[in-house]
């Protein structure tokens, strides 16, 4: 009995020890492997095109010393060159990176001391070729200095920021995305931080269209989830429609977030390669194969094959104009036709004029956008206590310019680079009756650089008219004239050191 015993139990040990061995275990099924990122395309030099990837081994960590030969990139199925492939920080391309910092009421106090902490020592770790840009964001965007290289301006940008208020999430998203999708960088990057999830019942901005926004400006957003309740979901779709990544960050984790990210950005390697064909504009797609660690990896990201080429119309030489013919020698009265053809010429100079001027309009709207930096913390303060509109003063020796009531109550203040806030809340420097057509922060007017901004701010539900149209961002001409709700105002610019002012 007691041999059967023995002898049964060895059985059961060898049944028991050769199992794991046939079956393969869940976490050997889930091994980590490398990973390729494409974060931009650059096809505008088509059928030269440039790519912008990350490689990172089995652990996360970026791949350095990889060599062209280890890339092969399609166009679908079509083989292309594989011409180089350079690390980030030994190309010519710096690296442009707008960092966006959630400064909402949930923020205040040690969220936002470590994030401005980790923010800078980010800061600290770009390259001399590499600028940076800050915005941050509550209930509305504000963007507090534009992109550069002056890390000074920078950290001491970071260290002023405080919180207060809700959270213009998507706002921050479209407002990033765009600035960074019309400075064209070469190789570029949005850090964005938030906590909480939009509740910024004001704001222009829907999901939606920041994603939209974003995916056009072909920028790669990294997303940081901040503390226990971020909009994870969110981050994470923006993060994939534009290439980037999503992190989950705490206080005590958030440090290292920033300096993943740093080291993840230094060691990009910027890809050239050559398609055979000549471009046509068509959407196309781009897969990049890199071999590391003897396994293969892809990543896939869409582009267009430069730019279509413009087909010329076929110059035909005008026809020869018969002599007019007597209208007895015809019968035919030839005078409407001449009338009728007068007209459309002229409808037709009209419609281009229109189309015209809604191009330049435009045009100047974006570099308006561009070089439009709000107040940094400094001039904020200098600013003071808002006043009233209203009553005699002298212009003060900083003024560029003068926005005057056209209503009943009349009066005028000062333009300066410090945005003046037009609204019926109590922090507005032009101060109207509350109503249902005037939000409480309705919209803002500064001059810069002899241009005169106006942005309206108060939502959708309410408006800000400028030549009979609701705007959102706008360049006015001196001395034009807009409204907020019924109230009317005309800004102009001070192009002369006198400081007198009449109240009208």
């Amino acid at each position: 009995m007691r041999r059967a015993l023995v002898l049964r139990c060895l059985l059961l040990a060898t049944i028991i020890a050769a199992m794991p061995a046939a079956m393969p275990s869940s976490a050997s099924a889930q091994q980590p492997a490398p990973a390729i990122a494409i974060n931009q395309v650059d096809a505008s030099k088509y059928p030269d095109v440039r790519a912008v990837v990350t490689v990172l081994d089995a652990r996360g960590v970026p791949v350095s010393g990889l060599t062209a030969g280890q890339f092969q990139a399609f166009d679908g199925k079509t083989r292309l060159t594989v011409a180089g492939a350079t690390a980030a920080q030994d190309s010519s391309l710096g690296l442009s990176v707008i960092i966006v910092i959630d400064v909402s009421g949930s923020m205040k106090g040690e969220p936002l001391a470590r994030a401005k902490q980790a923010a800078t020592e980010f800061a600290a770790q770009l390259g001399p070729n590499d600028d940076a840009a800050l915005i941050s964001f509550s209930d509305r965007v504000t963007p507090i200095v534009g992109l550069t290289k002056d890390r000074q301006k920078l950290t001491a940008a970071i260290a002023a920021l405080q919180a207060n208020g809700g959270t213009a999430l998507y706002e921050a998203a479209q407002t990033s995305a765009f600035l960074a999708g019309v400075a064209h960088a070469p190789r570029g990057a949005i850090v964005l931080l938030t906590d909480g999830e939009n509740d910024a019942p004001d704001a222009q901005a829907t999901p939606d269209g920041a994603l939209a926004v974003a995916k056009t400006a072909g920028v790669p957003v990294f997303t940081i989830g901040f503390g226990p309740k971020p909009d994870a979901s969110y981050l994470q779709q923006l993060s994939a429609a534009t290439q980037g990544q999503y992190r989950a960050a705490t206080t005590g984790t958030i440090s290292s977030v920033y300096a993943d990210l740093a080291t993840l950005l230094r060691n990009q390697y910027v890809v050239t390669i050559q398609a055979p064909g000549a471009p046509d504009g068509k959407d196309a797609t781009l897969q990049v194969i890199v071999f590391t660690e003897g396994t293969p990896v892809a990543a896939v990201a869409p582009f267009k094959r430069g730019a279509a080429p413009v087909v010329a119309a076929p110059t035909q030489a005008a026809p020869a104009v018969p002599p007019p013919v007597p209208a007895a020698s015809t019968g035919t009265n030839r005078t409407p036709a001449l009338i009728f053809g007068v007209l459309l010429a002229a409808v037709l100079a009209a419609a281009a004029v229109y189309a015209a001027s809604r191009v330049l309009r435009r045009r100047r709207l974006l570099r308006a956008q561009l070089a439009v930096v709000a107040p940094n913390p400094q001039r904020a303060a200098a600013q003071g206590v808002p006043v009233s509109l209203g009553g005699s003063a002298l212009r003060s020796a900083s003024a560029t310019g003068v926005l005057t009531r056209l209503d009943a109550e009349g009066g005028s203040v000062d333009l300066t680079e410090t945005p003046v806030g037009i609204g019926s809340g109590a922090g507005c420097t032009v101060r109207l009756p509350a109503s249902a057509a005037v939000a409480p922060q309705h919209a803002s007017i500064w001059v810069k650089d002899q241009k005169i901004i106006l942005r309206h701010v108060g939502g959708h539900s309410r408006s800000t008219m400028a030549s009979g149209k609701p705007i959102d961002w706008v360049t006015l001409d001196d001395g034009e004239e807009f409204s907020v709700g019924p109230h009317r105002f005309r800004a102009a610019l001070v192009r002369s050191k006198e400081h007198s002012r009449s109240t009208p």
